[in-house]
């Protein structure tokens, strides 16, 4: 009998009996749990005027990332060991760099390339960057409902990121 290796000589492999969860049971007779509400692995679906919207965010592997900054995948793992960005990771351990990350990498880049400075300073930068960034958004915060104190804060905040040649993160 010549078949072809892909084939199934088992008539009964081809033609597997439909069964529904209920109907499985175990040697013992009994039937498994339900499965947890909430445990898809696609990401949340809200309701919106009788369409389902699915909320996903972009997220890049390693080599798709290091192809949109046009570096090397390497420079990307480098970034991470010394902790400059911190990519997310799927249950297989591969990194997934979101738009965040990307634009992380992008004031990275300019801050050495463009300043000058060397990865410490990257760091020191960043890290300065993010405080001021948190301060701004907490004055916001407080001056919520305030337009023309909240006008002024965003002024004066423009101008501090101008100095410092950082990129305003409106």
């Amino acid at each position: 009998m010549n078949q072809h290796p892909d084939e199934h000589t088992n008539e009964n492999a081809r033609k597997l009996p439909e069964t529904k969860v209920e109907d499985r049971t175990d040697e013992q007779g009994q039937v498994p749990p339900s499965r947890p509400k909430n445990t898809d692995i696609a990401p949340a679906a809200s309701e919106v005027n009788d369409e389902t919207v699915i909320e996903v965010q972009g997220v890049y592997i390693i080599s798709v990332a290091a192809r949109i900054l046009d570096m090397h995948p390497q420079t990307l793992r480098k970034y991470e060991r010394l902790g400059l960005i911190n990519p997310g990771r799927t249950i297989g351990m591969l990194r997934l760099y979101s738009i965040e990350d990307i634009k992380k990498v992008r004031l990275i880049r300019y801050l050495s390339d463009e300043l000058g400075l060397n990865l410490a300073g990257v760091e020191f930068a960043l890290a300065a960057f993010d405080n001021m960034s948190a301060i701004k958004h907490r004055i916001n915060g407080r001056l919520e409902g305030i337009p023309a104190a909240q006008q002024v804060v965003q002024e004066e905040m423009d101008l501090l990121f101008q100095s410092l040649n950082l990129p305003n993160d409106h």
